[in-house]
């Protein structure tokens, strides 16, 4: 063939440039190094500013997508000099929070060991805590094979808990965090998990009541259906707030019944106390036939208010009427007393940007204050009376110092940067259903 075929691309005389552009272009694309995730994120939060709108509202998904990967760069880009940039990044940073505040503690191990070091390992890994052996009751400290890649605290939990004979409990005492692991049968609970949150159902009752009236001379027979379900949650998820009554999402049977809530849906909320660990409620059903063996799915929704991303303020200038502020919180005192040697009474108004919640005692679970002397030593607190007032809250704390000759030096006052309110879907599967019938 010869070279000067118009199929050959010509290199004497003047140059066919499209022709050799395109025999050069994939070779130039396999030079160009592919585009890492630290370069990528400078080139989003770089995109943040970029005058096209469109632009910027991609860029903020794509960095919204990659999660923790960009959180470095992104916590440089809140200091940006570019305003908005600073907001951009702020944003996605509190997003990035919300979601961990969700999030299960995910747990790895792999081995052969005892049960005891298997659930230790767990909860150091996750920032729970259990508490075994005496004096919680007997143990049975076998020995297992785990093969856990990252997989939920309360599964992996339940799983050593299934396989050794152990059961888990709350541990009762509400200064104390953690769960009680001793031996006994663990049971057969159907299970359901998301988050931080673990549930189980404890019964499933069926009534029937037969009323014969004599007035009339008739016979009324009623039926009702009710599902128990237990809620705990991990240690360092913190609610404030909780839904007294979980929703029924879906629910349906074995024989493809669709069941129903007998209940409407009420937007009553409780503030939890202090040490709160666990919650029971009951969930009315419309009547479930007997011919139902079990229920093949059952979703249900509780509402959670949950708070955050801990933070400290301390006040070494303990000067009544002196303001102190930090992040979206401004504190006075409003009166320091000392009635007697060693005890004082602290009154602090506490106001901050957070939108007031429903119920509003919710924010009295979110402050907790310590007290210090001149040596460094700790007050002891008696007594925190909270009351909300026109300008926020106030918190009225009475400490008691380690001697009477103790005098307050610095105040810390522990609050939470994020609060939020959201719906967790639990889906329990296969439920076994009560299926006798009245004689």
């Amino acid at each position: 063939m010869d070279w000067r075929s118009p199929r050959v691309c010509r290199l004497s005389g003047r140059p066919n440039w499209i022709a050799l552009g395109v025999l050069l272009f994939p070779t130039l694309l396999a030079a160009q190094p592919p585009e890492g995730p630290e370069v990528r994120v400078a080139r989003l939060i770089k995109e943040l500013s970029d005058a096209d709108f469109t632009t910027r509202r991609t860029a903020y998904q794509r960095l919204a997508k990659l999660g923790t990967q960009g959180r470095e760069q992104l916590q440089a880009a809140a200091r940006d000099a570019d305003p908005e940039v600073r907001l951009r990044a702020g944003q996605l940073l509190e997003q990035l929070r919300l979601e961990e505040l969700w999030a299960p503690s995910l747990v790895s191990l792999d081995g052969s060991r005892s049960a005891s070091e298997v659930l230790e390992e767990l909860a150091k890994q996750s920032g729970n805590h259990v508490h075994i052996g005496d004096p919680y009751g007997t143990f049975a400290d076998e020995k297992i094979d785990v093969a856990f890649d990252g997989i939920a605290y309360w599964e992996a939990v339940d799983e050593v808990c299934r396989r050794t004979g152990n059961r888990m409990r709350p541990h009762y005492d509400m200064h104390t965090p953690g769960v009680v692991v001793s031996s006994g049968s663990p049971g057969d609970y159907p299970k359901a998990y998301s988050g931080p949150v673990r549930a189980q159902i404890t019964s499933a009752k069926r009534h029937f009541v037969e009323e014969l009236d004599y007035a009339e001379g008739k016979s009324d027979l009623s039926h009702s259906f009710h599902i128990n379900v237990q809620f705990n949650w991990e240690d360092q998820f913190r609610i404030v707030g909780y839904a007294t009554q979980p929703e029924l999402v879906e629910g349906r049977t074995d024989n493809h019944v669709v069941i129903s809530s007998a209940q409407a849906n009420r937007a009553s909320w409780n503030a939890t106390s202090r040490g709160l660990r666990q919650v029971t409620s009951s969930i009315k059903l419309n009547p479930i036939p007997v011919s139902a063996q079990s229920l093949q799915v059952f979703t249900i929704r509780w509402g959670l208010i949950a708070i955050g991303d801990p933070a400290v303020l301390e006040l070494t200038d303990l000067g009544v009427g002196k303001l102190h502020a930090q992040d979206d919180l401004t504190v006075e005192i409003e009166s320091i007393e000392s009635p007697t040697d060693g005890k004082v009474v602290i009154t602090l108004s506490v106001l901050r940007d957070l939108v007031m919640p429903e119920p509003y005692e919710v924010v009295f679970r979110e402050y907790d204050v310590e007290l210090f002397d001149d040596q460094g030593e700790p007050y002891r607190v008696q007594n925190l009376s909270p009351a909300l007032t026109d300008s926020g809250v106030q918190l009225r704390v009475t400490f008691h110092g380690a001697s009477a000759k103790s005098a307050p030096k610095m105040l810390k006052l522990h609050y939470p940067r994020l609060r939020a309110r959201r719906d967790v879907e639990l889906t329990f599967r296969d439920v076994p259903l009560p299926v006798a019938r009245p004689e």
